[in-house]
């Protein structure tokens, strides 16, 4: 079981890209856009990172996938990207209106808030909710699902 560069570089770039889109200050900068704003915001952070990940051959939009053990790694993957992109969490509302009172379930129902929730069932601290939310799971799942994708784990 090894990795290639790309892989651990397309791992390490949305370790980046959760950590940077989940400072105080992007979400700060979210919170004063209206909903159009920050759609078309969302948008261009999807379109510009697929671009650039693509363009530096981290990832590759013809590969065929043929089975369902590639498939799944690729949804391991795009869960992975999902995190570090959405903001539609918990962690958003707690830092952007200072608490988590009032915030809609509808928060937990996609891939950050998910793992937040979880995440936070069991850690208090959150900076530490934070690092494991948009850090560190996306980076072990892009691993996983980069090994996955590549045939170089195989499941029977």
């Amino acid at each position: 079981m090894e990795l290639t560069g790309k892989e651990f570089a397309l791992a390490v770039v949305l370790a980046f890209m959760g950590f940077a889109f989940s400072t105080r200050q992007w979400l700060l900068f979210l919170n004063q856009r209206t909903p159009v704003e920050g759609l078309t915001i969302y948008y261009i952070i999807l379109y510009g990172s697929l671009l650039v990940l693509s363009r530096m051959g981290l990832v590759v939009f013809g590969l065929k996938i043929d089975d369902p053990i590639k498939t799944f790694g690729l949804l391991l993957i795009t869960f992975a990207f999902f995190t570090t992109v959405n903001f539609e969490n918990p962690y958003v509302q707690l830092v952007t209106m200072g608490n988590t009172q009032g915030a809609s379930p509808v928060f937990y129902g996609s891939e950050d808030g998910a793992v937040w929730f979880l995440v936070s069932q069991f850690v208090s601290d959150i900076w530490l909710c934070r690092m494991l939310t948009f850090v560190v799971t996306p980076f072990l799942l892009t691993i996983l699902g980069c090994l996955l994708v590549s045939g170089k784990i195989k499941i029977d």
